[in-house]
């Protein structure tokens, strides 16, 4: 796993983990472009604003000169989303389809290139908060560690959305078939819309 984001010698964040991922999502020449010798908003930098790969837009919602990605990391000690270090996938001792990886969200308005997602310590652990996870759908989704794309119920609780989000917090969970806590999305776009 890379790291949440890459910090100057100061410790302020300057690199964000979605602009590390780029060689890895077929965006190489995106990458090249980039410049880590100033930070994501930098003179040169600043010129990418508008090649934001589609892997960061949320379905559905997309419009022309749109710079906000709604996908963000949950960063934090707890989680697997550190400053300044990435961590080992055999470290996820919670287990891989336990451990939330990215969760969507409406709200918190991160430019796409921007070192900045939710944190952990200080994030709201209730669903269709700005400050958390949310959605433009009834049920937000989020993309587990082990590659499976959920959804999550809204009636879901605090405690086990927490846990979710721990890489080796040790809580025990499992996928409930009597409740559907945790139903597979074929395609996440079919889900029914919340209210306006």
């Amino acid at each position: 796993m890379p790291p949440a984001y890459i910090a100057d010698k100061n410790g302020k964040p300057m690199h964000s983990w979605r602009i590390l991922i780029l060689p890895y999502i077929d965006q190489v020449e995106l990458y090249n472009a980039y410049r880590f010798d100033e930070p994501w908003d930098g003179p040169n930098n600043r010129k990418l604003a508008g090649r934001m790969p589609a892997h960061f837009k949320l379905s559905a919602i997309e419009r022309p000169g749109n710079t906000t990605t709604n996908y963000l990391a949950v960063v934090g000690p707890e989680t697997v989303w550190r400053p300044n270090e990435g961590m080992k996938w055999a470290d996820v001792t919670d287990g891989s389809s336990n451990t939330i990886l990215i969760v969507e969200n409406v709200g918190a308005n991160v430019h796409w290139m921007e070192p900045r997602d939710l944190n952990f310590a200080d994030m709201d652990f209730t669903l269709k908060s700005k400050n958390g996870i949310s959605s433009r759908y009834v049920d937000p989704a989020v993309a587990m560690m082990d590659c499976a794309i959920r959804r999550l119920l809204p009636d879901m609780s605090r405690q086990t959305l927490r846990a979710l989000l721990t890489a080796n917090g040790g809580e025990k969970l499992s996928l409930d078939p009597n409740t559907g806590e945790w139903q597979l999305l074929e395609d996440g776009r079919k889900r029914p819309l919340a209210e306006p």
